[in-house]
């Protein structure tokens, strides 16, 4: 709808945990931007929508399926502990293998 400018949906949980989300036209965030963060985020912007792209075309000619389900997680069964019990563990991608490790 092109007069909507922002929104507020919620969730009960009804015994569950609920939940809030705010909308927001992306005019309205971007008009808070100084113009070089403006020219900054619009370079980053066209990137993301060439890999995006990029990534679509690859899914329609069948190099690879749209979503890639892992079938095993990023830590070996003897980091799991570690992996769980530390908030600030963080995978980083090697790219010569193309997944997520740590």
């Amino acid at each position: 709808t092109p007069g909507i400018k922002a929104g507020l949906l919620k969730s009960f949980g009804f015994g569950q945990v609920g939940g809030e989300l705010l909308i927001l036209h992306s005019d309205y965030l971007l008009a808070t931007l100084t113009p070089e963060q403006l020219a900054e985020y619009n370079v980053k912007m066209q990137k993301r929508s060439a890999k995006s792209e990029r990534y679509w075309q690859d899914t329609l000619v069948g190099n690879h399926p749209f979503i890639q389900v892992k079938s095993q997680p990023p830590f070996t069964a003897e980091q799991e502990k570690s992996v769980f019990l530390d908030p600030l563990a963080r995978a980083k991608y090697d790219s010569a293998t193309g997944e997520y490790k740590f």
